[in-house]
């Protein structure tokens, strides 16, 4: 229950009051059903996701719970909630939209990380309606595909190294390789740089992109609208050549799944073909 009490405390405020409702555990003030009532709604709005009847009946045995070990900690989080939901639900469309945006990725994270009964179970019930399957449970380390693109909330990279060249003398004076990047924020803002250093003879190119732009996921399609990128190309033999430009915006689309490679999930994207990253911790 304290997943996203600083959060969530820090976007909307907090004016504490009490509601009715049949009292689940005693106390100053007591745990209601109303109370948990409030849980469940704000996190089928922020999940965008329905708790079966079951999961509403463990939900509330694991918040009873939790409210006998710990009735303050657990009431501060219950009361931001509470009194915060009815401004959310009167917002417009697009202003909810925003606020989970904000939210949903950090919470997401925060139940997957989470050892309690309740952060699995609300882990389960957003994983069920994004139809997200991890990684592990996927036939054979095959991939699944992931539904909001909060799931892919972090830094990811791929790269790859070549044959070096050296002097006559022994020292080194460039390698071959490349390194790519993307980095996604729960709000779907996405920044990608792209290097590769190709060697040959004596001579070094280097070639470097950068971009930002805006991230959807719908199913396993992603989208990204990228705004005008920054290249540029430095030949250390060709020095007259060197250039920096801008591209023009573009959009690319993607087909996306997770896979896990030697125990590490890995983040795929498939558009001529399939290029899988590591997450960067």
């Amino acid at each position: 229950m304290m997943l996203c009490a600083l959060t969530f405390g820090a976007l909307m405020g907090s004016a504490v009051g009490q509601t009715g409702g049949d009292v689940l555990v005693p106390g100053n003030p007591p745990l209601k059903q109303s109370d948990v009532g409030d849980l469940i709604k704000f996190y089928e709005w922020v999940f965008e996701a329905k708790f079966t009847n079951e999961q509403r009946e463990e939900f509330t045995a694991n918040t009873a719970e939790e409210y006998r070990k710990d009735a303050k900690g657990t009431r501060g989080s219950i009361d931001q909630i509470s009194s915060s939901l009815p401004q959310i639900l009167a917002k417009t469309a697009a202003e909810q939209g925003r606020l989970r945006d904000a939210l949903s990725g950090d919470l997401v994270a925060q139940a997957r990380a989470g050892s309690d009964a309740n952060s699995r179970l609300l882990t389960a019930v957003y994983e069920a309606t994004h139809r997200v399957v991890r990684e592990d449970d996927s036939d054979e380390g095959a991939g699944a595909s992931v539904g909001n693109v909060a799931a892919l909330a972090g830094k990811w990279v791929s790269g790859s190294s070549g044959s070096s060249t050296y002097t006559t003398g022994g020292s080194l004076l460039g390698s071959n390789g490349s390194r790519f990047t993307y980095q996604f924020l729960p709000n779907g803002s996405v920044e990608y740089t792209g290097i590769m250093n190709v060697m040959s003879g004596g001579c070094t190119m280097q070639v470097f992109k950068s971009s930002k732009g805006s991230a959807s996921l719908a199913g396993d399609t992603l989208t990204i609208n990228w705004s005008p990128a920054n290249f540029s190309r430095a030949d250390s033999c060709s020095p007259s050549q060197d250039y920096k430009k801008v591209l023009p915006a573009e959009t690319q689309t993607f087909k996306v799944k997770f896979k896990e490679a030697y125990g590490q999930k890995e983040l795929c994207l498939t558009e001529k073909g399939e290029t899988c990253f590591r997450p960067v911790k």
